[in-house]
Protein backbone atom coordinates (compact mmCIF):
# COMPACT_ATOMS: atom_id res chain seq x y z
CA UNK A 1 0.00 0.00 0.00
CA UNK A 2 0.86 3.39 -1.02
CA UNK A 3 1.65 6.07 1.38
CA UNK A 4 -1.50 8.35 -0.32
CA UNK A 5 -3.87 4.96 0.07
CA UNK A 6 -6.23 5.31 2.72
CA UNK A 7 -6.11 2.13 6.19
CA UNK A 8 -8.77 0.10 3.47
CA UNK A 9 -6.79 0.81 0.23
CA UNK A 10 -8.89 2.47 -0.71
CA UNK A 11 -8.17 5.50 -1.72
CA UNK A 12 -5.76 8.44 -0.87
CA UNK A 13 -5.45 9.69 3.18
CA UNK A 14 -6.13 13.80 1.45
CA UNK A 15 -6.20 16.01 -1.32
CA UNK A 16 -2.80 16.89 -0.59
CA UNK A 17 -2.03 13.93 -0.55
CA UNK A 18 -3.38 12.72 -4.06
CA UNK A 19 -1.79 15.75 -5.79
CA UNK A 20 1.57 14.83 -4.85
CA UNK A 21 1.33 11.18 -5.72
CA UNK A 22 0.08 12.70 -9.47
CA UNK A 23 2.85 14.56 -9.35
CA UNK A 24 5.09 11.79 -8.87
CA UNK A 25 3.31 9.48 -11.49
CA UNK A 26 3.68 12.41 -14.25
CA UNK A 27 7.46 12.76 -13.73
CA UNK A 28 7.68 8.71 -14.09
CA UNK A 29 5.72 9.38 -16.97
CA UNK A 30 7.42 12.28 -18.37
CA UNK A 31 11.04 10.36 -17.93
CA UNK A 32 10.20 8.20 -20.20
CA UNK A 33 11.32 5.40 -18.45
CA UNK A 34 8.34 3.71 -17.37
CA UNK A 35 7.72 0.37 -19.59
CA UNK A 36 4.41 0.17 -20.96
CA UNK A 37 2.23 -2.00 -18.70
CA UNK A 38 4.00 0.39 -15.63
CA UNK A 39 2.69 3.21 -17.92
CA UNK A 40 -1.01 1.96 -17.99
CA UNK A 41 -1.04 1.44 -14.40
CA UNK A 42 0.23 4.45 -13.76
CA UNK A 43 -2.49 5.93 -16.06
CA UNK A 44 -5.07 4.17 -14.60
CA UNK A 45 -3.99 5.14 -10.99
CA UNK A 46 -3.42 8.77 -12.26
CA UNK A 47 -7.42 8.84 -13.74
CA UNK A 48 -8.61 7.64 -10.40
CA UNK A 49 -6.46 10.32 -8.41
CA UNK A 50 -8.03 13.38 -10.42
CA UNK A 51 -11.53 11.68 -10.29
CA UNK A 52 -10.74 11.91 -6.38
CA UNK A 53 -9.30 15.29 -6.62
CA UNK A 54 -12.32 16.75 -8.29
CA UNK A 55 -14.75 15.21 -6.02
CA UNK A 56 -12.62 16.73 -3.12
CA UNK A 57 -12.95 20.12 -4.94
CA UNK A 58 -16.77 19.97 -5.75
CA UNK A 59 -17.86 19.11 -2.13
CA UNK A 60 -15.17 21.68 -0.89
CA UNK A 61 -16.83 24.27 -3.60
CA UNK A 62 -20.60 23.21 -1.90
CA UNK A 63 -19.78 23.90 1.64
CA UNK A 64 -18.24 27.43 0.28
CA UNK A 65 -21.95 28.22 -1.64
CA UNK A 66 -23.82 26.66 1.43
CA UNK A 67 -21.26 29.27 3.64
CA UNK A 68 -22.63 32.16 1.64
CA UNK A 69 -19.69 33.97 2.53
CA UNK A 70 -20.73 37.50 1.59
CA UNK A 71 -23.98 37.22 3.90
CA UNK A 72 -21.29 36.58 6.76
CA UNK A 73 -19.12 39.14 5.75
CA UNK A 74 -22.00 41.44 5.86
CA UNK A 75 -22.86 40.32 9.29
CA UNK A 76 -19.27 40.79 10.45
CA UNK A 77 -19.08 44.43 8.89
CA UNK A 78 -22.62 45.42 10.25
CA UNK A 79 -22.08 43.79 13.86
CA UNK A 80 -18.19 46.00 13.83
CA UNK A 81 -19.89 49.34 13.15
CA UNK A 82 -22.60 48.12 15.72
CA UNK A 83 -19.61 47.51 18.09
CA UNK A 84 -17.78 51.10 17.11
CA UNK A 85 -21.17 52.99 17.74
CA UNK A 86 -21.53 51.66 20.88
CA UNK A 87 -18.07 51.86 22.34
CA UNK A 88 -18.51 55.40 20.66
CA UNK A 89 -21.02 56.08 23.47
CA UNK A 90 -19.94 54.73 26.02
CA UNK A 91 -16.41 56.61 26.16
CA UNK A 92 -18.90 59.85 25.62
CA UNK A 93 -18.79 61.68 29.00
CA UNK A 94 -21.29 63.68 28.58
CA UNK A 95 -23.95 60.34 28.08
CA UNK A 96 -26.08 59.86 31.00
Amino acid sequence: MSETEGAAGGGPESYEAAVARLEEIILRLDSGKAELRETLELCREGKALVEYCKGELDAVSGELQRLDLDELVSKLEAGTEDAGESDAVSRDPISP
